[in-house]
């Protein structure tokens, strides 16, 4: 059984036990006589000892959405995402951000899949582009630069996608040795920190004001809305995703409320070269949030034009 207190054994027992690896529990509570860990630990606790873990496992907010709350005034939050850098549409790019600099939004909330981390994936690969790495983050990092100078007063924020996810993929599965340098992080790569942009893990998402999550996804189905649909199956509430490169829109109404999920569109080319004809659709959204009521506005882009307010912007 345990040692008296005060006894040079118990004193021994003591250091082990606040801070030995959770696998050598066992050999401590067979010592002991105890037949589970279980009764080990309440007894030690009985007299007052706890453990101190040291190392381990801890959750760190990864999957619990960050909340963001915006005051009772009213504001707009501009969610764009799927850019796919090298693969974004430039004209179609410049034509969110020309409106944007009318709309002035308050929030920018990059939705995930901004670089396409294409040398990384598993998937057949075109040897020529091979050594274009590093010129796509630049291209990436042009972005948040130039989004930077046109809207230095909104709050901008990043989602990873599951392209962002390739990165992390890559060093755990091929190049683990490496993780732990700072400069291999996607924080670093995508130099968020020097253009003002909070770094939100993937599928964590964004919840706004209690009742709107914003978030990637980690589905696509075949047709424009039926992913929208899954979202609110999955998760419930009222949201808007990204990943299926649609806009699309799901109602439901039951006795707790109404409710709607959303796709975000895409801003990247509709014919890269590694998918044929794909069922694709270009443009952004924007949410209107006065407290916890919102507006869910989206802006098709089409043949890299768009309408808004009675007005149509065209590339140049």
């Amino acid at each position: 059984m345990i040692p008296k207190l005060g006894t040079t054994e118990f004193d021994l027992l003591e250091a082990k036990y606040e801070t030995c690896a959770i696998s050598e529990m066992p050999i401590l509570a067979n010592k002991y006589g105890y037949k589970t860990v279980d009764s080990f630990q309440r007894q030690m606790r009985k007299i007052g000892v706890k453990r101190q873990v040291v190392g381990g496992w801890e959750p760190g907010g990864v999957n619990v959405p960050l909340k963001l709350k915006t005051s009772k005034e009213p504001k707009i939050i501009a969610v764009l995402g799927d850019t796919h850098n090298p693969y974004q549409d430039a004209e179609s790019l410049a034509l969110a951000e020309e409106l944007l600099l009318e709309v002035n939004p308050d929030y920018i909330i990059y939705n995930g899949d901004m670089c396409d981390f294409y040398q990384i994936s598993v998937f057949s690969k075109n040897p020529s582009r091979l050594d274009n790495l590093q010129s796509d983050i630049d291209n990436t990092r042009a972005m948040f630069r130039r989004h930077q100078e046109k809207f230095p007063n909104a709050k901008k924020l990043l989602i990873e996608g599951n392209h962002e996810l390739r990165w992390q993929s890559f060093l755990w599965n091929k190049a683990s040795v490496l993780n732990s340098l700072d400069c291999l992080k996607l924080e670093e790569l995508y130099g968020l920190k020097e253009y003002g942009i909070q770094h939100i893990s993937y599928e964590q998402g964004i919840m706004v004001n209690d009742v709107f999550l914003i978030l990637h996804g980690d589905m696509a189905s075949k047709h424009s809305s039926y992913t929208a649909k899954r979202m609110f199956e999955k998760h419930g509430g009222c949201g808007l995703c990204a990943h299926t490169h649609r806009g699309g829109a799901y109602y439901t109404r039951n006795r707790f409320g109404t409710w709607g999920w959303f796709e975000n569109f895409c801003l990247c080319h509709l014919n890269p070269d590694w998918v044929k004809n794909p069922n694709w659709q270009q443009g952004f959204t924007l949410i209107h949030f006065i407290g916890d009521r919102f507006w869910v506005e989206a802006i098709p882009i089409i043949n890299h034009a768009l309408i808004y307010g009675g007005r149509i912007y065209r590339s140049r």
